[in-house]
């Protein structure tokens, strides 16, 4: 199992005292667990798609509604991110969507125009793979392409990089997003679970009561899945790649 985000962070007193609360959950929540695996719309909202589980053997198929701007999301969040985002701007904040649902041949031309550009900025075919390959997933890869994730900027600073976090919808949302059923996917500190550099722009939806438990744990998606899910769900990383 992958190092954990949790346990990176803390010191040596808080890890035990996390992993006597981690135990606790996993007691407390044992019959809710078993349920998730039979219910499944629940567990539908739990699919995971990264470097190593792509979205062609999850067996998911969006459900598109539009949103604002012409974005398109799984129906399962569209109501959750529309609440989100007025809530964010009621409290002063200039909040914009840049991305939602992609297609698997939109993500084929976003992630080959990136390479593409790298190589024509000096870099060999290989080296351009690597480095795209920690910000922008392969085609069918993606977790845009579950329509369950949105990247979200703020409109003073909409450059989808890590000074999102500094800004003040960045905070807002880091802060409260999770009370709404999104996670920030990949935060810092996690490359080598995710698969991913930190992207305080992207958010993905769980779920209310999984996102809570991840923002309270300070874990990310994989970790929650390996404790409290299945071992199927568990993710072998092969530390020699060049992710992370």
């Amino acid at each position: 199992m992958p190092v954990s985000y949790l346990s990176k962070r803390l010191s040596p007193y808080v890890r035990v005292a996390a992993i006597i609360v981690v135990a606790a959950l996993l007691i407390l929540a044992g019959a809710r667990v078993q349920s998730w695996r039979t219910y499944g719309p629940r567990s539908r909202l739990l699919t995971l798609v990264n470097p190593w589980n792509p979205v062609s053997e999850t067996g998911y198929t969006a459900r598109l509604v539009e949103i604002e701007d012409g974005f398109q999301v799984d129906r399962a969040c569209a109501e959750s991110l529309q609440k989100m985002l007025a809530d964010c701007r009621t409290a002063g904040r200039n909040v914009v969507i840049t991305d939602a649902y992609r297609s698997v041949d939109d993500q084929l031309v976003l992630h080959d125009v990136r390479v593409q550009s790298l190589v024509d900025g000096g870099l060999s075919p290989e080296q351009a793979e690597m480095q795209v390959a920690r910000t922008i997933a392969a085609p069918g890869r993606s977790e845009h392409e579950l329509g369950l994730a949105v990247d979200i900027v703020d409109g003073e600073n909409p450059e989808t990089d890590k000074t999102q976090a500094e800004t003040p919808t960045g905070q807002w949302l880091a802060a409260n997003s999770w009370k709404y059923g999104f996670i920030q996917r990949y935060p810092d500190g996690a490359e080598e679970i995710t698969g991913y550099d930190w992207h305080p722009w992207h958010y993905r939806y769980v779920g209310e009561d999984v996102a809570r438990n991840i923002y309270s744990l300070g874990i990310t998606l994989e970790e929650y899945l390996s404790l409290f899910y299945s071992d199927e769900a568990q993710v072998e990383i092969d530390q020699t790649s060049s992710y992370g």
